[in-house]
């Protein structure tokens, strides 16, 4: 069996974040470092231009194209938790109509925050019981507002 060099068979990541696209590269030292040559920089000047030229909408443009009805979904930045998230949602004056799991979804979604549907189901029983939230309607078709 042939050895190579230890650069070979070291493991390298490279991460390279412009807006909210993110590019990584990944392999062995030597993959990377031929990855990274002058391609690679054109790739992200390319990049970087494509994002100039878009127009991304502000949190405070996102309507509720995204979340469903014609209102404006309140932006809320970075939250560190889901029920964090959750509680600056229904803070908002969006939060004072009821609203079912599949719109605050929506809502979530259209801030960025991707949680799968039972985490945010049972984020919303917890604030139920701490009396932020109330919960209205029936099994299978329950609504949540700012209490």
């Amino acid at each position: 069996m042939v050895v190579k060099n230890e650069q070979d068979q070291e493991h390298s990541k490279v991460s390279v974040r412009i807006a909210d696209f993110q590019v990584e590269l990944e392999g062995t030292h030597s993959n990377v470092k031929t990855l990274m040559s002058k391609e690679l920089f054109d790739f992200i000047k390319g990049l970087q231009e494509t994002i100039k030229q878009m127009q991304i909408p502000s949190q405070t443009e996102i309507t509720s194209e995204l979340a469903g009805e014609d209102e404006t979904v309140p932006p809320l930045g970075r939250p560190g938790t889901t029920s964090e998230a959750l509680s600056m949602l229904f803070k908002t004056e969006w939060g004072r109509k009821p609203r079912q799991l599949s719109e605050v979804m929506k809502a979530l979604e259209a801030n960025g925050l991707y949680y799968k549907k039972a985490v945010v189901a049972k984020v919303l029983v917890d604030l139920i019981k701490k009396k932020e939230l109330r919960r209205i309607g029936n099994k299978g078709s329950f609504e949540y507002v700012a209490a």
